[in-house]
């Protein structure tokens, strides 16, 4: 049965996942239902038919990280919203040891889920307001044959040059900047900074000798 953390890496793939990897791609400058439903379909369909991607091996994720310039999302923006106002005291090495180690968190996370993808397709949730704005949440759901349909909403925003970037991912009502802000921030208050990169490096570490045992 697919998982929460499956839908985020879903997402996040979507956002990650190199143009030229992708068939047909979406237009990131068109419609944003449009754009946010057939990425998300194209994204399953490429872990579907993809065994690396299927496989969901850790470093085949980051080589995908790594090699994007995220042409979906603002991973500096969804860095900055999950640490919250401590990034403004930030220097911009802490700013790239924060993105780096909470881009790798993420893999290690969410990399051994992608095995659980099967028929899911994404649809837009039935609305009648469809009224584009430059800040808006695009609310979407994922259906699959005999099983209940998943809730999947975007929170983009259109960027100087017309792209929309994807900024959040809400998973069954799940925000997750929401959710790792709440997490980040006792460590934060008592640690500061470099306590939180401490932190991440650590759990990320752990997933990773879990994956060797």
């Amino acid at each position: 049965m697919i998982s929460r953390r499956t839908l985020v890496l879903c997402a996040a793939c979507a956002a990650v996942l190199p143009a030229g990897a992708l068939q047909a791609a979406p237009d990131p400058k068109g419609d944003p239902f449009t754009y946010l439903v057939d990425l998300s379909n194209v994204v399953l369909d490429e872990i579907r038919k993809n065994p690396a991607l299927h496989k969901a091996d850790p470093e085949q994720v980051r080589k995908l990280v790594d090699e994007t310039l995220m042409p979906a999302a603002d991973f500096e923006m969804m860095t900055r919203m999950t640490v919250g106002p401590r990034w403004r005291q930030t220097s911009a090495e802490e700013r790239a040891e924060l993105m780096e180690a909470f881009k790798a968190l993420l893999v290690r996370v969410y990399s051994g889920a992608l095995t659980t993808v099967e028929d899911h397709r994404c649809e837009l949730r039935p609305t009648r307001n469809k009224k584009v704005r430059d800040e808006m949440i695009v609310r979407t759901l994922l259906k699959s044959a005999g099983r209940n349909d998943i809730g999947l909403d975007y929170r983009i925003y259109r960027d100087k040059t017309g792209t929309w970037r994807i900024v959040d991912v809400n998973v069954e009502g799940i925000w997750m900047v929401e959710n790792y802000r709440s997490q980040f921030a006792p460590i934060l208050s008592q640690e500061g900074v470099a306590g939180l990169i401490t932190a991440l490096k650590t759990k990320s570490d752990q997933f990773v000798k879990k994956d060797e045992k």
